[in-house]
């Protein structure tokens, strides 16, 4: 029998959410002194936590826009982020805050200063780390039950598709046309929706594509080595900050499974006029 104190009901408190609703919470460190008793990991002592129907404090302004039942599937979910520059970096941070299980990001870079007018984790103390090290440690700091996989590698090869065995939902937030249309390809042969983002200017542009509906190619087909828009018009932070959400919005809605019969639009907002279009493809 479990001893006084050392289980996840006898740490549960009641606090009202933003209706007024009374909620059973547990605070993170309850949290972790029970993970190290039961020998199990946080991010099983998360989902341990929900499925008694006690939410992490954590999450508790996540409702009721996001469920209980809606964070359990959280927890359970495996996101891949291709890409942790100025859209990348904000996914990663957004869904981790979220309480997306398990994140593997793709990066082969270094934080240099060009980084620090838009990218969430450059600042001068990672100035020369690698970005997904960087962004690990970080990611730790603000949600240690998330699981993150660090790959500091380049996804530039159709082959590399044994990588993303283990996710759901993939996230674009590359560079470079050719670079894209690789890891369309990638998603294609893995049967998995990718979610495409790219910024350029003070505009951007967000569209879930799924396997194989061709429209990568129909974008940048025969653009492979062309230069990327955002190398002429540059990149304040932001359209990558606008745009980064409305593909977090996407992976949401991707792995809540809400609103498939509209996504195949594409998003096109632009912060001068400003305005947002939507566009068939």
């Amino acid at each position: 029998m479990m001893p006084k104190g050392h289980s996840l009901e006898s740490r549960a408190r009641i606090e009202k959410d933003c209706r007024g609703k009374s909620c059973r919470v547990i605070c993170d460190q309850d949290l972790l002194e029970l993970a190290g008793i039961l020998n199990v990991s946080l991010h099983q002592m998360y989902l341990q936590s929900m499925e008694k129907g006690i939410l992490p404090l954590r999450y508790l302004r996540n409702m009721p826009s996001i469920s209980l039942t809606q964070q359990i599937s959280l927890q359970k979910s495996r996101v891949a982020v291709v890409g942790a520059g100025g859209l990348g970096g904000r996914i990663i941070e957004g869904l981790c805050r979220l309480g997306v299980g398990a994140l593997h990001i793709f990066d082969p870079d270094s934080f240099d200063e060009t980084n620090l007018n838009r990218q969430i984790f450059a600042d001068q103390n990672s100035l020369g780390n690698p970005k997904v090290e960087v962004m690990q440690e970080c990611c730790r700091r603000i949600n240690p039950a998330v699981q993150i996989t660090p790959h500091r590698i380049a996804v530039t090869d159709q082959n590399q598709d044994a990588l993303f065995a283990d996710v759901q939902v993939i996230v674009d937030a590359l560079d470079t046309p050719g670079d894209r249309l690789t890891l369309a390809a990638i998603a294609g042969k893995c049967r998995l929706p990718l979610v495409h983002g790219t910024v350029a200017g003070f505009g951007g542009r967000v569209m879930i594509m799924h396997p194989l509906d061709g429209r990568m190619e129909m974008l940048y087909g025969g653009q492979e080595d062309a230069c990327a828009a955002e190398h002429h018009l540059g990149t304040p932070v932001l359209s990558p900050a606008l745009v980064a959400s409305f593909q977090m919005m996407a992976v949401l809605n991707l792995l809540l499974g809400k609103n498939q019969a509209k996504d195949g639009r594409m998003i096109y907002v632009d912060l001068k006029t400003p305005s947002l279009d939507f566009f068939e493809l």
